[in-house]
């Protein structure tokens, strides 16, 4: 498994200067929060804090989207608040073109999995696919890798 590293709260400075930042987790609630479709329109964002503290809040907002990049977009767009994978806002955040909400705040990536039935008898072309991802992913530096699992 590779480790995507943490997911964190995002927004444009656009966002940011409009609506300003929310200086507490509870202040989420007021704001146009970027969340995966639910039919409720609504989202619970189950995130870690300070020292490892668990919490949660409700959130909603004008939109919502059924992928990850469909929230970037908008979060670039200003249209609002996301919680995306580090590894889709390291660029933005760099070039400032989004800043870090509630930095204190995060959610453990999911990683990716890449599954094949065997590592023996591997064929060049998926051997080839696992070495460009693992090198695509390997190119973010402060994320930690681990080996893929070495089953039979």
């Amino acid at each position: 498994m590779l480790d995507a590293g943490l997911d964190g709260l995002v927004a444009s400075p656009a966002y940011i200067a409009a609506r300003g930042a929310p200086a507490i987790l509870a202040e989420l609630a007021d704001h146009d929060c970027l969340v995966f479709a639910h039919p409720s329109g609504s989202a619970t964002w189950h995130l870690s804090g300070p020292e490892g503290a668990d919490a949660e809040v409700q959130v909603a907002g004008r939109l919502s989207a059924n992928t990850a990049q469909a929230l970037r977009k908008a979060a670039l767009a200003g249209l609002g608040i996301a919680l995306l994978p580090s590894s889709l806002t390291r660029r933005e955040l760099r070039a400032g073109l989004l800043v870090p909400v509630l930095p204190q705040f995060h959610r453990k990536g999911h990683g990716v999995h890449l599954v094949y039935p065997s590592r023996r008898y591997l064929p060049s072309a998926v051997s080839a696919f696992i070495e460009l991802v693992v090198g695509k992913l390997g190119d973010l530096e402060d994320r930690s890798t681990t080996a893929p699992c070495k089953q039979d």
